[in-house]
């Protein structure tokens, strides 16, 4: 079974909700209020906007097992969803970071070697 790009797009909106939100005790301590409250209000804005898209990739995933008639396909729409994912993840870190560099705070990549690097900064 084929799924177009698109719905690999919408799945990986969905995604979303597997991000952590809560910042860490470090990071928090460079943030003023004012800096924490924006960029929570970002968050939330785009958990609302891309709720649909999240939502139509766990649809899209279902319906890709449920047409999966072996082990390679079930595979493949593993595959897809994890791709998806992947670019939900890259499209909400863009824009989380452009409200961090809107705030004048650095953006993150979301490595751990990044996360060592803040709390050495600290």
């Amino acid at each position: 079974m084929r799924i177009s790009n698109a719905s690999l797009a919408l799945a990986a909106l969905m995604a979303a909700p597997f991000m952590t939100m809560a910042p860490s005790a470090v990071a928090g301590r460079d943030q003023s209020p004012e800096q924490s409250q924006v960029l929570f209000q970002a968050r939330k804005t785009w958990f609302k906007d891309n709720y649909q898209r999240r939502l139509d990739l766990l649809q899209s995933h279902q319906l890709c097992i449920d047409a999966a008639a072996s082990a390679v396909e079930l595979k493949t729409c593993r595959q897809q969803k994890k791709n998806a994912q992947k670019f939900l993840k890259q499209n909400y870190r863009a824009y989380v970071n452009k409200v961090r560099n809107q705030l004048g705070l650095p953006a993150r990549t979301g490595k751990k070697r990044d996360a060592k690097g803040r709390k050495l900064q600290a």
